[in-house]
């Protein structure tokens, strides 16, 4: 049995009553032709000539063989006739009635030479001299004595005098005659004409217009979590919890702008840098509004005070001395302190540095402390007490807002907070850039992101680049895809940011590629590298490390 393509016919060839002459064809191809032949049936194929004339055509049957080589295959059922006057080819059915058909030789001529021309532009054949026949099946048709014209000898052509015996019919008709130049079609050209006429793909989503589609999404149900504060405005005090992705940033820029928008000394801060980069971005021109990381508050405060700090720069100094320096310095000039002080990111401070801000307060009946945290994501801090002992938000942060769907799948499994539920659109399938070393991961992210920049599918200030290594991104000056490279705490809008998932916590970006995974091992960490992205997150590394993060490299 010859093996076919399709492997059985659908049912809207095999109930076409036009199309019966075809499936009997088939039928015959299929049991009485050796299994070392390989049959595609209804090829459509189109091209163009040097002059811009475009052409259409279908072959019926192409078979083909590695040493026989090809049999292009155009079938007619009916009555077959050619009218004298204009040698117009008719097929009259059963009934009487009589249709307009082309000339079977033709066609099946023209899809040889189409496809010898294609087979032979493919580089890994070379000019190879593959050896190919035509020919036509009349099954409704007796043979005559003699031949259909000087383009259609007998011995070209099948008749329903033929059908019981067609496999060997055509066995015979790819083997006989030759040429001197004629190569086997060879296993290569089985595999190149497979290549080339099977319909079998599944294209890549083209990333932008999805990008552009879920980003309003995502947009639109950010900006929906304002209603929340709305409820919490009587409270001085609060802590707010939920997971990355749930508006947690969203919400504490919002309670700033309020805040200040009604004259009162706000402090909006975190423990990033990065992020505290970002939120002044965003919060600049703000009239009585300060952005600034913890450190920074402190040492800038204490400066202004004249408070001295000691040259040591050591953990005792930020974890200890800076702190210390923030109340000497509020305390002796009272006016350095705060109406409202919002912290974002809490579960990343000490309880001290959270008691040390709480003491920056102005000594006012509604001075307000707000803490936004992640009870999920402890990458710095060792404590958690003083949050706990502030009051709980009724209303925790449920909905992850940010990313699609499937970012969410995968970032949930490494999340033991309160449950969350995806609000997002669905998005695309987490991406999975399989190698055999982790030393070659870079060389291939530089490839997909090369292939979405060019394409227009994404602009570089979309994609961040996350590495587990902080090795990777301390050499300096480097471009991915020919595009020069920023670190997360410089964001330029034509640059790709490359940095570590450590720094890039707090923050996102559309587009998401993570190298280094190897070296991703605490539970928190994968959690912050699987979360970043808003709407396509691509792994890079091997096989088993893929797998640790919870996703399928095969089925």
């Amino acid at each position: 049995m010859a093996r076919m393509h399709p492997k059985t016919l659908p049912p809207h060839v095999l109930n076409d009553p036009k199309r019966s002459s075809e499936v009997r064809v088939y039928d015959r191809i299929r049991d009485k032709v050796p299994d070392d032949y390989v049959c595609y049936y209804s090829r459509s194929w189109h091209q163009a000539d040097n002059d811009g004339a475009e052409y259409d055509g279908e072959a019926d049957f192409i078979l083909a063989h590695a040493k026989h080589g090809l049999l292009f295959i155009e079938v007619k059922g009916g009555r077959v006739s050619c009218r004298e006057e204009d040698e117009q080819w008719l097929s009259t059915d059963r009934d009487g009635f009589r249709f307009k058909i082309k000339n079977p030789i033709s066609q099946a001529r023209s899809s040889k030479h189409h496809f010898l021309k294609r087979l032979n532009d493919n580089r890994r054949l070379g000019k190879r001299f593959i050896r190919a026949r035509h020919a036509a099946i009349l099954p409704g048709s007796a043979k005559p004595a003699r031949a259909l014209g000087p383009d259609a000898p007998l011995e070209i052509i099948a008749f329903g005098d033929d059908m019981d015996s067609l496999g060997k019919w055509l066995v015979d008709r790819m083997k006989e005659g030759g040429d001197a130049r004629e190569q086997p079609l060879g296993l290569d050209g089985l595999q190149a004409l497979d290549e080339l006429v099977t319909g079998h793909f599944e294209l890549r989503a083209h990333i932008g217009t999805s990008l552009a589609e879920d980003a309003l999404v995502i947009e639109r149900l950010t900006a929906e979590q304002a209603w929340l504060l709305d409820s919490l405005e009587d409270n001085r005090e609060m802590a707010i919890s939920g997971g990355a992705g749930s508006g947690k940033t969203v919400l504490a820029i919002e309670k700033a702008f309020r805040s200040s928008a009604n004259g009162r000394r706000t402090l909006l801060t975190c423990f990033n840098v990065p992020l505290a980069n970002y939120l002044k971005d965003l919060c600049k021109d703000r009239p009585n509004l300060v952005v600034a990381s913890f450190h920074s508050v402190c040492r800038a405060l204490a400066e202004r005070s004249e408070t001295p700090l000691p040259k040591n720069s050591g953990p005792e100094f930020f974890n200890t001395a800076l702190p210390e320096a923030l109340v000497e310095a509020v305390t002796k000039i009272p006016e350095l302190g705060f109406d409202t002080i919002i912290v974002d990111e809490g579960q990343d401070f000490r309880d001290s540095w959270l008691n040390a801000l709480r003491l920056c307060l102005h000594d006012i009946p509604d001075s307000e402390f707000y803490v936004f945290y992640d009870d999920n994501q402890r990458l710095f801090a060792q404590d958690d007490s003083f949050i706990r002992a502030l009051p709980q938000s009724g209303i925790s942060l449920t909905r992850n807002l940010r990313n699609t769907r499937k970012i969410h799948i995968l970032m949930s499994k490494w999340y033991q907070g309160k449950s969350s539920r995806a609000a997002g659109p669905e998005g695309e399938a987490v991406g999975i850039i399989e190698v055999k070393r982790p030393d070659l991961a870079m060389a291939r992210v530089n490839e997909r992101v090369a292939q979405l920049v060019r394409s227009g599918q994404a602009t570089p200030g979309q994609i961040a680049v996350l590495t587990g290594r902080a090795s990777d991104v301390d050499s300096g000056s480097f471009r991915i895809a020919g595009v020069q490279t920023c670190r997360a705490d410089s964001f330029h809008p034509e640059r790709i940011i490359f940095d570590t998932v450590r720094r890039f916590k707090g923050l996102s970006r559309p587009c998401v590629f993570v190298v280094g995974i190897e070296d991703i091992l605490e539970p928190e960490l994968v959690y912050v590298a699987t979360s970043r992205a808003n709407l396509l997150l691509e792994l890079a590394g091997t096989e088993q490390d893929i797998a640790r993060f919870g996703v399928t490299v095969r089925e």
